[in-house]
């Protein structure tokens, strides 16, 4: 068995001394993460979040359940998102993206895991609505099998050519 030295159970007393008075105190990051850690955040709420939430909603009046997370980012035009999901045969989903930009268009389309577009239903917010409240669109799929599958966002019309935020969610039954 080694024995410490008395100058390493001096220090080691010191840090343990100094750590429960206080004196010790953790590098900037290291605070920020601890900090984080105790008081975990929600997701921060955003137009497009709302937008997506309340179009996914209005799916429940057909016995659609919106499922808990999003998806979120910044789209540009002529570069779709792709999100690969597991879907279950025997289950119906409604992918529903958008954005708070005004004027602008968003489509949704599911793939199976071989790229092959899946057949199903389209929605997408009329351009009147577009233009007061931002763009909408859904794409709704029943798979006959379980498995991967992939969902695109893209942006097909933007009025001013910036990118746009936009948020995904989903509903399933």
């Amino acid at each position: 068995m080694k024995i410490f030295n008395t100058r390493a159970l001096f220090f080691l007393g010191c840090v343990i001394m100094a750590a429960l008075s206080g004196l010790l105190v953790a590098a900037p990051e290291e605070q920020a993460v601890s900090e984080g850690m105790k008081n975990r955040a929600t997701a921060v709420p955003s137009e497009a979040r709302r937008l997506a939430l309340e179009t996914a909603g209005a799916f429940a009046n057909d016995g659609f359940r919106t499922r808990d997370g999003e998806w979120s980012g910044t789209l540009t035009k002529g570069a779709p998102l792709f999100l690969q999901v597991t879907l279950f045969a025997g289950e119906s989903y409604w992918f529903v993206a958008a954005s708070p930009m005004r004027g602008g268009v968003v489509r949704v389309t599911v793939y199976d895991s071989t790229g092959k577009r899946m057949k199903g239903e389209q929605w997408k917010e009329d351009a009147s609505c577009a233009a007061k409240s931002g763009a909408r669109a859904a794409a709704g799929v029943a798979p006959e099998r379980s498995g991967t599958y992939f969902v695109a966002v893209e942006l097909l019309e933007q009025p001013d050519g910036s990118p746009a935020d936009f948020t995904l969610v989903y509903a399933y039954k």
